[in-house]
């Protein structure tokens, strides 16, 4: 660019950033932020977070705090997606140092997110409290698009599954499948064919949205008489997948199927998509615990 006497402006430095820090290389990410400083640039809300994200990856969380600081000193106000990104390194802490250091980030973004849980309440003998708490919430963030409502909610579910907070987990995500945040979480392929599609979840929010599902469609059952054909619950590679690996999702709806004796199976070519269908799953859904999945 120097040859050519461009001179890069704010989207330039931006993708810069966020490519590097994408491609796991820290250093040039950082490189290229501070040259984006040292030319005059500004940078905006995604460049800060992409390089927030970045330094969290790698646990260079004294450098995310300054990054942070920085940011507010030049009057930006954090976003959802910071938030998002702090609450997910604060439940994937490597110790509770870590933790507690990704909670005081936390707090000073300021947003109206970290409000919500700190205040979130002990979940009630039937959850209304909760759900009334996350309706509010999500009725204030209205304006916000829905990937970034989709990306905190599954940050946050994810994170009361694995503090330990399994109902109020399950009350959240019971309002944001109402307000339909995740819209492909469940779709009717064809009459009594239902799809559950998981693939876009942290492993918390999988095995959560799983277990309040088929307590709907058990309720469901129980109400109407009739129950589901067939359901698929994908959990991300699927037949047409190049991806090799284990999927984390995949290994905790494997395993919350498997402690309830439950009928799904995968079919031969695509080990990351779960059926259950016919007489057995419709014997299946009608058990007491199905309602109480969640709480495991």
């Amino acid at each position: 660019m120097e040859e050519e006497n461009w001179v890069p402006d704010e989207p330039v430095y931006g993708l810069l950033v966020d490519l590097w820090g994408k491609a796991g290389n820290v250093e040039k990410a950082w490189r290229w932020y501070q040259a984006m400083l040292g030319a005059g640039v500004l940078p905006n809300v995604p460049t800060f977070n992409s390089l927030l994200s970045t330094f969290l990856r790698v646990n260079k969380i004294s450098e995310a705090s300054e990054l942070l600081q920085n940011m507010l000193a030049l009057g930006l106000r954090p976003s959802l997606q910071t938030y998002t990104l702090l609450l997910s390194c604060c439940t994937d802490g490597r110790s509770k140092l870590d933790m507690g250091f990704c909670g005081q980030l936390m707090a000073r973004t300021g947003h109206p997110a970290h409000m919500f849980l700190l205040k979130m309440p002990s979940a009630g003998p039937d959850g209304q409290n909760v759900r009334s708490h996350a309706n509010s919430f999500l009725d204030l963030m209205h304006s916000e698009d829905r990937e970034s409502k989709r990306g905190l909610v599954d940050a946050v579910v994810d994170f009361l599954h694995k503090s330990g907070l399994k109902e109020e987990a399950g009350s959240v995500w019971e309002v944001a499948a109402q307000k339909n945040v995740f819209p492909d979480a469940l779709r009717e392929k064809s009459r009594s064919y239902w799809l559950i599609n998981l693939h876009v979840m942290s492993e918390g929010t999988a095995v959560t949205a799983l277990s309040r599902t088929l307590a709907w469609f058990r309720k469901q059952m129980l109400v109407s008489g009739c129950g589901p054909a067939r359901i698929d619950i994908v959990t991300g590679w699927g037949r047409r997948s190049r991806v090799t690996g284990t999927s984390m999702v995949k290994q905790a709806v494997e395993e919350l199927l498997n402690v309830f004796g439950s009928p799904f199976f995968t079919e031969s070519g695509n080990s990351g998509c779960f059926v259950g269908c016919g007489e057995a799953l419709n014997r299946w859904l009608v058990q007491s615990y199905v309602e109480r999945m969640h709480l495991l």
